[in-house]
């Protein structure tokens, strides 16, 4: 079964360096240098953590002496308790509301950090390489993420207001019980919680490995549920409703197998847990009860000793669920951090600056190409587009013809040679403002989940109404769109299946003429449409192109008659090149193609 995200295997032990990397990953996130507030926040948010725990530890103090006070006989001593009985309450009510204002100060700290860690991580995933993202299935991704932000939430508000509370008190407790009482009531809490802690990580570590496993199988689980979602309509055609189903089925069963069975460690783990705890509690009630026997100890200590135990064994009876929600954040947050450490294929040279400015003169120097060393894809490939002419390349599928795209928007990297426009080698400026400079309208134009509006203003975010109707009218889709009831508010559905192809055609020719390029590439652009359909695109692709450099990659050779130059590509070399008239005249692979598409559509008429 493949892997998501280049992970580690599942039964890899959790080591603890890991975990210290993934805390020194997120420190940044934590404490941001350019955010002075942010770091004041937290550093209130400590400060109101240490009072709340001093103010936990004191009270029982207090409570224990009011109890020695009441027990007493004499009326004279009455004031004494009382005011220590008030005391104990109006500290109570401070640590309270210390607790709440921890809150008030630790939420923006939380929220900024979940934005801005996912952003980052956001931003990351859409500069990783074209290989990367044709590799993984999109759910498995955005499960990830999904499980990352809410492992970050989980794990933040467990150290900062569980655990961290919690062994502040047992370092204050542990001091006043051995500089109170006998040092046999601090050695009994510090057996009983390394007893506890050894139990605790050994059993977490082993059930991590477990919930590891899990966590992958689901992601796998979830890429599956969401693939067959996305092609609900292949599912229709063939009638695969219960072999999609059974198929899913199987990736849940595993996930349930391999939960069970955490779920199980997970139980025999916390039993262990238990039974320290009230062997450790028993221990201490008494060794108490012996000394107040004894008469070294008053009633006021004992109820002092027992509400520390009990302040104590709470917390810790949740410390093991704590620990395991901890590891469960940080496999989550894990998984969402390796698509950091995902290195970009293809990065911006150091230094590179933007793309400088002119007509849009493309050059192809000796470019060779592979997607896997051992099958070369483009060899030796050179050609030149002068400044508003049009260059067409044809061929037979699995030439090459679409990796010229992909190259020309640095998707990849050429093995060698090099790819200049107006002169500057492409490799070396800045990815953005390259593609900045293109527009492509590719063979499906899928669009977003959203309105015809969002979708056409995505050519250019900053255009005004204005820009963005007249580039539908030249596209030839402004009335068709004013005829929806919504207009440019209408909602074209999960990659624009609401829509026709040719209208989507249309959208994407009507976002590409926004962009203003100084390059256009039309990638197969009409090559699933109808005949009829497709003249009437061509018309429009002509017709927006004129003037500018234009690319276009295709099969059908009736649709590239007027091109200036044309390209054969056959096995990823140049093959023929020249105007269709002088192609047909040479009687090469250009006229035996355009012979066998005519005679194939003269058959289908």
């Amino acid at each position: 079964m493949p892997r998501i995200l280049n992970e580690r295997p599942s039964d890899a032990p959790a080591l603890p360096s890991v975990d210290a990397r993934i805390f020194r990953l997120m420190l940044p996130f934590l404490w941001p240098r350019d955010d002075r507030g942010l770091r004041v926040r937290l550093v209130l948010s400590m400060v109101l953590l240490c009072l709340t725990a001093v103010l936990n530890a004191v009270v029982p103090i207090l409570f224990a002496h009011a109890v020695d006070r009441i027990s007493t006989p004499g009326q004279a001593a009455i004031a004494v308790p009382v005011a220590l009985l008030l005391a104990y309450g109006a500290m109570q009510w401070l640590a309270k509301v210390f607790n709440e204002l921890r809150w008030a100060m630790y939420g923006p700290i939380e929220q900024r950090m979940q934005r801005h860690m996912g952003m980052a991580v956001f931003r990351h995933v859409h500069e990783l390489s074209l290989r990367f993202h044709l590799a993984r299935r999109t759910g498995q991704i955005s499960r990830v993420l999904d499980n990352g932000m809410r492992g970050i939430r989980e794990l933040l508000f467990d150290v900062v207001f569980l655990i961290l509370p919690l062994l502040a008190e047992i370092a204050i407790i542990c001091a006043v019980l051995l500089g109170a009482f006998s040092p046999a009531f601090t050695g009994i809490i510090l057996v009983t919680l390394t007893l506890y802690g050894f139990c605790l990580v050994i059993g977490s570590e082993r059930l991590r490995r477990r919930q590891r496993r899990a966590v992958a199988e689901g992601a796998e689980a979830h890429g599956k549920a969401v693939d067959s979602l996305l092609n609900y309509e292949t599912v229709k055609y063939f009638g695969n409703e219960r072999h999609i189903a059974d198929r899913y089925d199987g990736a849940l069963q595993e996930v349930e197998r391999l939960t069970v069975n955490a779920m199980m460690w997970r139980s025999l783990t916390g039993i262990l847990q238990v039974s320290i705890l009230g062997v450790g509690l028993t221990a201490m009630i008494l060794l108490a009860a012996s000394k107040v026997a004894g008469g070294a100890m008053t009633v006021g200590d004992f109820v002092l000793v027992n509400t520390y135990l009990l302040q104590l064994i709470r917390p810790l009876d949740r410390l093991g669920q704590l620990y395991r929600s901890i590891k469960q954040s940080l496999t989550d947050v894990e998984q969402m951090l390796t698509l950091l450490d995902q290195p970009a294929e293809v990065a911006d040279a150091a230094g590179a600056g933007s793309l400088p400015k002119g007509p849009g003169r493309l050059r192809f120097e000796d470019v060779d190409f592979a997607y896997d060393p051992r099958r070369p894809v483009l060899n030796d490939v050179s050609f030149e587009v002068p400044p508003g002419r049009t260059l067409a390349i044809v061929g037979p599928s699995g030439a090459g013809k679409s990796t010229i795209g992909r190259l020309l928007f640095r998707f990849y990297d050429p093995t060698s040679g090099r790819i200049t426009l107006d002169g500057a080698d492409i490799g070396a400026v800045t990815q953005a403002s390259l593609r900045e400079a293109i527009a492509v309208v590719p063979q499906d134009a899928v669009l977003f989940n959203d309105t015809i509006l969002y979708n056409l203003a995505f050519g250019r975010p900053s255009a005004s109404t204005e820009e963005i109707e007249q580039a539908a009218r030249q596209a030839q889709i402004h009335d068709f769109i004013a005829s929806l009831p919504d207009g440019y508010e209408t909602m074209v559905g999960e990659r624009g299946l609401k829509l026709s192809g040719g209208e989507k055609q249309r959208v994407a020719i009507a976002r590409a003429i926004l962009k203003r390029p100084r390059l256009f590439l039309f990638d197969e652009a009409t090559s699933a449409l109808d005949s009829h359909t497709e003249l009437a695109i061509q018309r429009s692709l002509r017709e927006v192109s004129r003037g500018t450099t234009t690319l276009v990659i295709a099969h059908r050779l009736s649709t590239i008659v007027h091109a200036d130059e044309i390209l054969v590509l056959e096995d990823g070399c140049i093959a023929e090149r020249g105007s269709h008239a002088a192609l047909l005249n040479r009687g090469g692979a250009y006229a035996a193609l355009w012979a066998r598409q005519q005679a194939d559509r003269e058959a289908a008429d």
